[in-house]
């Protein structure tokens, strides 16, 4: 008996020791995510994108940063919500494209709505930081901060000389005169009409980020470009110049100006799910974000977010089927990929528009793919730095035989049939074989001009004026008509509102095929990104930072990604291409 009471002793400890650490990491992480009001403090940093994996491991991996739906949502929740009295932008590290800073401009903007204060910070920013931080009632800046306000450049790398150093050649044929996505393999400078095509896009996009700072700060356009031009200013400098307002260390700014203010970050307040909002009528939204390919949709360690034709047609045939959907919304950053892929998604955007209407909001890049499944919208918003058009196609393959010969390697083909080596790297196509393959991509060509025409309600010449493969901004593509109207996501949401019979003003419910996290879930990931309770008990027990990326890897991964190596590699084999260069960064 004495022995079964020491047993019994034994387990009740254990028992009552792991409840009772239940408990308080339950306590703890319930204390993480309280909203208590005051000002709203966003940390700026990262590039906000369209879509993270949603599944809680992959929101753990990959730190569970914002997307730009998160931040402009809470922003503009913040806005109107009674118990936050003001935001203040800690600017950080800034890397979203121009595109989702104009979205995230205009959220702000709701804060003037609503005369609550504005405050942004900073130790140093850069164009895309201070175009931001622009849209503020005050700038304060720490006494040893740097402005840089460099202007914008966009950089074209080319490979073929790398390629022949390795014994291989790119071999592509192409579509449309402005269609340079190949140029980066097949030329060591760009085309006359690329070149004309860049700085257009690049005139265009420093024109408004001079009216965006100007407009932000009460000057001129005029004494913006000075600004620039001058480019680097420290903080006395800035003061003196009017590029900043106060100089004040992150603290005291805190102090002086939100003296009796709690605080909320907006990584937590988003992370509140907050009140359902009843209404009558819900839109659905449809994601197609990243490089569109055949088969299901994905998070490549290498290439990113994957949009997968299967898996957009499934989310599309949902909101089609779903009698509570009233309309939906396609919200693409995309710049394009595989010409099947494309078309199937089209398609099937075709048979949801014959049962509601269908809008497009364009994010940073809707082109050539990227269009081709936008064009048949009942409406097109683009932000007026959005990359759009790029109405062409390419197709092409490597040839390695000169990089067999290097290493050594001698090959012999067996074949049946005059083109069995049509799309091998043995050498580059044959006369007859290029004639027969521009017929096929001039084809497909043609077939995107007329989809374009139907949609857009043009001319198929008229298209193909415009089209060429040629990229637009937002703001050029409303001039061409190849957009209907400058705006966000949110002016897309307006239009499926009047498209129903409503107005701006009536609620609807925003309905995404995403799973929504569990409340459960939202408290463990809200522990793990700030290093709470259990991401501390994660590193105790591995001894790295859970959700530190180790290693050159990513950033290698992410080069090839962003100058678009590996989504051409892969789309190699013949396939037509219906993909923008988007290895085009302006910065």
């Amino acid at each position: 008996m004495k022995k079964f009471w020491i047993v019994f002793v034994i387990v009740a400890v254990v028992i009552g020791g792991g409840l009772g650490l239940a408990w308080r990491a339950v306590h703890s992480l319930e204390e993480s995510v309280s909203i208590d009001g005051g000002v709203l403090v966003w940390k700026v940093s990262g590039d906000y994108p369209e879509e993270r994996d949603t599944s809680f491991w992959g929101q753990v991996q990959s730190s569970g940063d914002m997307t730009v739906r998160d931040v402009v949502g809470g922003l503009r929740r913040g806005a109107r919500d009674d118990r936050i009295t003001g935001l203040v932008l800690d600017l950080v590290d800034l890397h979203a494209d121009w595109a989702k800073i104009e979205e995230i401009r205009d959220a702000i903007g709701e804060f003037h709505a609503a005369e609550k204060p504005v405050i942004a910070y900073t130790d140093g920013v850069r164009m895309g930081d201070y175009a931001l931080a622009s849209m503020a009632d005050e700038i304060v800046i720490s006494p040893e901060a740097t402005i840089m306000v460099l202007g914008l450049a966009a950089e074209l790398s080319f490979m073929k000389d790398t390629l022949g150093k390795l014994g291989m050649e790119a071999d592509f044929i192409h579509v449309g005169k402005f269609k340079s996505a190949p140029e980066r393999m097949t030329r060591t400078e760009p085309s006359e009409a690329n070149r004309e095509m860049i700085e257009s896009i690049v005139e265009d996009r420093y024109t408004q980020v001079l009216n965006m700072v100007a407009d932000g700060r009460g000057r001129t356009t005029e004494e913006v470009a000075g600004w620039i031009d001058r480019g680097m200013f420290d903080a006395q400098a800035a003061i003196a110049e009017g590029l900043a307002d106060t100089l004040l260390y992150y603290d005291q700014m805190m102090d002086l100006r939100f003296p009796e203010d709690k605080i909320t970050y907006l990584s937590d307040y988003v992370l509140d799910a907050g009140g359902k909002r009843r209404a009558t009528h819900e839109v659905g939204v449809v994601y197609i974000t990243g490089v569109i390919m055949p088969g299901e949709s994905r998070f490549d360690r290498f290439q990113g977010k994957i949009a997968g034709s299967e898996t957009v047609i499934d989310d599309l045939m949902h909101m089609r089927e779903d009698t509570d959907i009233d309309a939906v919304i396609l919200r693409v950053d995309s710049p394009g990929g595989s010409a099947l892929a494309s078309d199937l998604i089209w398609h099937e955007i075709r048979e949801v528009q014959q049962e509601k209407p269908v809008i497009v909001s364009m994010s940073g890049m809707a082109a050539s793919g990227g269009y081709y499944v936008s064009c048949l919208a009942d409406s097109i918003f683009a932000d007026a730095g959005t990359l759009t058009g790029s109405i062409g196609v390419y197709a092409g393959k490597m040839s390695r035989t000169a990089m067999y010969e290097k290493v050594g390697v001698h090959r012999e083909f067996i074949t049946r049939g005059r083109n069995a080596l049509l799309f091998s790297d043995e050498g580059r196509f044959t006369a007859e074989q290029r004639e027969l393959f521009g017929d096929q991509l001039l084809n497909f060509y043609e077939r995107f001009l007329r989809k374009v025409a139907d949609g857009r309600a043009l001319t198929r010449d008229a298209v193909h004026d415009i089209a060429q493969g040629r990229v637009w901004t937002g703001s050029q593509g409303v001039e061409r008509g190849l957009v209907d109207e400058v705006g966000g996501f949110y002016r897309a949401l307006d239009s499926a509102k009047w498209m129903i019979g409503l107005t701006p003003a009536d609620k609807v419910r925003v309905v995404y095929v995403t799973q929504e996290m569990s409340f459960v879930e939202r408290l463990v990931l809200r522990s793990l990104r700030d290093g709470g309770g259990m991401g501390r008990l994660a590193a105790r027990w591995t001894g790295l930072d859970p959700l530190q990326q180790l290693g050159p890897l990513p950033t290698l991964a992410a080069a090839l990604r962003d100058d678009g190596t590996m989504a051409t590699v892969e789309l190699m084999d013949g396939r037509p291409v219906a993909m923008a260069p988007f290895w085009l960064q302006i910065r």
